[in-house]
């Protein structure tokens, strides 16, 4: 809203139908205008300036009136463009590519026509985030799901459900499981925030056998389970130990869920191995000692895995 305070006698006078935002206007006559002042915090004041504000512009014409209102119409839009972006990196859900095709897809609908528009989405997806960027934070709550925007200087309704509503304009925000090329993003983003807020925690970010349990897991309480696990791995908990009990999908791939669990405790032990033979100079039974293996244990694992000094 711009709220504009001008002479009575010019309010016939001044161009006001082509501002895309709401407009506030009052007038004054010639003995109350120091009074009207002091009534409102106003952005546009056609009148001589009595004292000093930041939030103010005084002007002397209407031309000049014009001219402020198309004036606060591109900071009110530069201030949304910097909101939007600002929002973009404030939250994990919004991190990576498919997101991106996503937001730039909802973006669509504040030029459109659509009145009431249903963000539909399952539980765990942080719909809050996609409100926030649709609206540059211009939005008010009205219930506990639905909630007043204004895009453009017009009131539109969003609700926020997770199943489609009939008689509604449906958006769907796709779940985890089909924006897994996101899922490093978002892990990169959340760890990023942990360590910012938690300074002494080590930076460790997942190595590539414990990124493949996040890329195949199904994640189906999505982006806030998510953010639980990689708290849990920042914390250095057993995070395979969760993926193990918690993979719902194991059996559509057609993989036993202990032959799976085998195959990723294998893979991070070759890892491990292969690591702790380049730092010691391939000193067998030191590296053997270190992970408390026998010593021909270590060898049999470094044949089978196929490991060999470069």
């Amino acid at each position: 809203m711009i709220k504009i305070l001008l002479p009575a006698n010019v309010l016939g006078s001044v161009e006001l139908s082509s501002t895309k935002e709401k407009l506030f206007i009052d007038v004054y006559n010639d003995g109350d205008y120091e009074k009207k002042l002091l009534e409102e915090f106003w952005d546009i004041v056609m009148g001589p300036k009595k004292f000093d504000t930041f939030t103010t512009i005084f002007v002397s014409s209407t031309d000049a009136v014009s001219l402020a209102i198309k004036y606060l119409e591109s900071r009110i839009e530069l201030e949304e463009m910097k909101k939007r972006h600002e929002v973009l990196y404030s939250y994990a859900e919004l991190q990576g590519p498919t997101c991106h095709q996503v937001l730039r897809e909802l973006q669509k609908l504040k030029h459109g026509p659509e009145q009431m528009i249903v963000l539909v989405a399952e539980r765990g997806v942080h719909l809050l985030a996609y409100l926030e960027y649709l609206s540059a934070g211009r939005y008010s709550q009205i219930e506990e799901t639905v909630f007043e925007v204004h895009l453009d200087g017009k009131a539109k309704m969003v609700l926020f459900s997770e199943h489609p509503l009939e008689g509604f304009y449906n958006f769907r925000i796709p779940p985890l499981r089909e924006r897994k090329n996101d899922i490093p993003y978002m892990v990169d983003w959340t760890l990023s925030s942990i360590h910012q807020k938690h300074k002494y925690l080590p930076v460790n970010f997942p190595s590539e056998e414990i990124m493949d349990l996040f890329l195949k897991y199904d994640w189906p309480g999505n982006t806030e389970e998510l953010i639980k696990v990689v708290h849990m791995y920042s914390a250095g908990l057993d995070v395979i130990g969760y993926f193990a009990s918690s993979l719902p999908n194991v059996e559509k791939e057609e993989v036993r869920l202990v032959d799976y669990v085998k195959k990723i405790v294998a893979t991070v032990e070759k890892r491990t191995i292969k690591t702790m033979l380049e730092k010691y100079k391939w000193n067998r039974k030191k590296v053997a000692s270190i992970l408390g293996l026998n010593y021909k244990t270590l060898c049999y694992k470094i044949k089978k895995y196929g490991i060999t000094r470069h």
